[in-house]
């Protein structure tokens, strides 16, 4: 077995179904003199952590034998939080075909093998489309292969505005996972990029709100209304679901009664070019019973549609922040409100977002005060000393008028 070593990477490349392995020691031999079928990089914060290569290997070459085109990242077991979101290791390791890394890698420029912002360069080319790559996949080591019966159909709701590539991207990722029933709601004037996009993809249904912007909320509302599929999966336009996230999510819900239920995150770091592991707690209810804090992160999440109507759907009164105001008004309706222990959803922190911007960021004066009233309200409805239907938490819907309309 190769010896990995602190900051550096372990590279490791072996030819399919052979027992022996190579250890180049340079990015150049990955591209000169190397016919394997497959590699492996590995690199962990904690230097004391070794995975089992040949255990590892086996599991890595089933998954991609099903289809090459996956880029697996890798990285290790941790238990989970129990009240909060938890911002842990910054991630490195991957796996995938040699060629194809080959040509991702050089269309990426010149990178050092030690650089710790390889990964996160290589996944924004993944993620913008610019690979042969199809599929995404997030590992914790060691894990085990799950044969899961596919999913029934799931709705997929998708509120866009903003930069055209992200939700050429969103839909190009999506159109390979199986089981999905596409909704799409446009809040901005619709351009010939968003048409162009949108001739490629006749299997979503595609909507355009007026005046824009109307807000996310408004949309996930009006696009839940159009659909039948008994579970519900949120997503956002500028982030990516791993390949098996309406898999594995679906068939937890089914089996655990888990009617509200999310995932932790895989965080790409525009600021930082990091990539970084996010973990939630296992048990929202429980979590939230401690205190209002983050258990649960809405656009990673699913829902039982008549569950959703029972939370008496997304207050759309503004913008941004009713997420958080749905998941503590659904603490009192909701019997089990979960996260799986897996990453299945990539998630991006970048500048120009809601959660970013100036006005709006996370920690901003206005985020702060509504959430003094919703946590206040909150302590108060769990101690009854406040009904929730008088409580601030309660839905109230759109301040303006607005029309929608299918393209």
């Amino acid at each position: 077995m190769g010896r990995i070593i602190n900051g550096y990477y372990n590279v490791i490349t072996w030819k399919k179904r052979s027992m022996e392995k190579h250890f180049p020691k340079h990015i150049l031999q990955l591209q000169t003199n190397n016919d394997d079928d497959y590699l492996l990089f590995l690199k962990f914060e904690n230097s004391s952590f070794i995975p089992n290569i040949d255990c590892l290997k086996e599991s890595l070459e089933i998954l991609l034998s099903e289809n090459d085109r996956t880029f697996i990242i890798l990285t290790p077991q941790k238990n989970p939080p129990k009240h909060t979101a938890s911002e842990d290791e910054c991630v490195y390791s991957f796996c995938c075909s040699l060629a194809f890394f080959n040509q991702t890698f050089n269309s990426s420029g010149k990178i050092r093998i030690t650089s710790t912002d390889l990964l996160f360069t290589l996944l924004e080319r993944i993620t913008q489309g610019s690979s042969h790559f199809n599929k995404i996949l997030v590992k914790q080591l060691p894990f085990s292969i799950k044969h899961i019966i596919p999913n029934a159909d799931v709705d997929v709701v998708i509120p866009h505005r903003g930069e055209n590539l992200y939700l050429r991207n969103v839909l190009h990722y999506l159109s390979y996972i199986k089981g999905t029933v596409g909704f799409v709601g446009i809040d901005q004037e619709i351009d010939k990029g968003i048409e162009t996009i949108l001739s490629h993809r006749p299997e979503i249904s595609v909507y355009n709100f007026s005046p824009n912007p109307v807000g996310p909320y408004v949309i996930r509302n009006t696009l839940i209304d159009q659909g039948k599929s008994a579970l519900i999966f949120f997503q956002d336009s500028d982030d990516l679901p791993c390949a098996d996230r309406f898999q594995l999510l679906s068939e937890y819900m089914n089996r655990s009664g888990s009617a509200l239920c999310g995932s932790h995150e895989l965080r790409m770091d525009y600021y930082t070019k990091t990539v970084q592991a996010v973990r939630y707690p296992l048990d929202v209810t429980a979590a939230l019973k401690y205190g209002p804090w983050h258990p649960l992160l809405h656009p990673a999440s699913a829902i039982e549609r008549k569950i959703f109507y029972e939370c008496n759907k997304l207050s759309e009164e503004r913008k941004f922040g009713n997420d958080t105001k749905f998941l503590l008004y659904s603490y009192f309706i909701i019997n089990s409100i979960s996260n799986i222990n897996e990453f299945l959803y990539i998630r991006k922190r970048h500048p120009n977002s809601l959660t970013t911007s100036p006005a709006t960021m996370i920690g901003s004066e206005i985020r702060r005060d509504l959430l003094r009233k919703w946590n206040t309200d909150f302590v108060l409805i769990k101690s009854n000393k406040l009904k929730l239907e008088d409580s601030s938490l309660c839905y109230q819907n759109a301040s303006f008028p607005f029309d929608f309309w299918k393209l």
